[in-house]
């Protein structure tokens, strides 16, 4: 077999770990792979994570003992928070995204990989420390952010619906009253879609007066499942009434749509 030179080994190491974020991959594995002892993947590991934390790429984690091994974890610098979460209050605070009714026009924003990325990594960071089975979102707008918080936390994404689909079998619906509209709204969920007990993260794009978080917790409830923490992108500065560990990047502190006068902060929790 053809020697494996150092560059080729760092770009392989690097590569399948970003790949595969909070993927634990033993050391066994890349030796197997790349021909080389422990101690040469040693150094290059350390290499490669002094590289990801001077560049704010994330970190490495190693773990000790037979089962152990390394993981990558697609945090962000502090730094690097701050100036994209400052970019998205000046994205957001355009008078023209003001639009009837009193709401405001992100799809662009929900919709943008590199915007939503950068977000979901900031939410990486606030529930590290959390136990988390699954990622829950509702339809529709939340669905893309809530896709890569699943992908960087490596666990599977659930999506709550307004309506079942007889592709997904039997489901349980409840009704919950939505903060933003005030209308009586149908959440569903198939009833293969969790396991028994699970631990779930809930994320969205925006929240106003928290009800459907309220209602994503009586419907995890019929799966005998909790809720351990909910992730908005924005949400309204009023007080929710939520019994979990909840935070927002940005807080829309006023929207006037007579004057076109729209005014985001940075939630001081996210950066504290």
């Amino acid at each position: 077999m053809q020697k494996i030179g150092k560059s080729e080994r760092l770009i392989f190491i690097t590569s399948t770990l970003v790949q595969n974020p909070m993927k634990l991959f033993s050391l066994t594995f890349f030796c197997e792979k790349l021909s080389c002892a422990k101690s040469t993947l040693s150094e290059d590991i350390d290499l490669i994570s002094q590289i990801f934390e001077q560049t704010g790429q994330g970190r490495l984690e190693t773990v000790s003992g037979a089962a152990g091994g390394v993981y990558y974890i697609p945090v962000m610098k502090k730094e690097d928070e701050i100036e994209f979460l400052n970019f998205l209050k000046n994205e957001l605070q355009n008078p023209e995204r003001i639009v009837s009714g009193g709401f405001v026009y992100i799809n662009d924003i929900v919709f943008n990989p590199e915007v939503i990325k950068k977000a979901a990594r900031i939410f990486v960071r606030l529930f590290l420390e959390k136990e988390i089975d699954y990622i829950a979102t509702v339809e529709a707008k939340g669905i893309a952010l809530a896709s890569y918080v699943a992908q960087y936390f490596n666990k599977p994404l659930v999506v709550a619906r307004n309506s079942s689909k007889f592709t997904e079998g039997s489901t349980v619906n409840i009704s919950y009253i939505s903060g933003t509209t005030g209308k009586i709204e149908t959440m569903t969920m198939a009833k293969k879609a969790i396991k028994k007990g699970a631990k779930v993260l809930f994320i969205d794009d925006f929240m106003r007066g928290g009800g459907t978080v309220r209602g994503m917790k009586d419907l995890l409830s019929e799966f005998e499942s909790s809720l351990v923490g909910v992730g908005v992108l924005i949400a309204t500065k009023d007080k929710k009434s939520v019994d979990v560990d909840y935070k927002s990047l940005l807080v829309l502190e006023e929207l006037n749509a007579e004057n076109k006068k729209i005014t985001f902060s940075i939630n001081p929790q996210v950066i504290s």
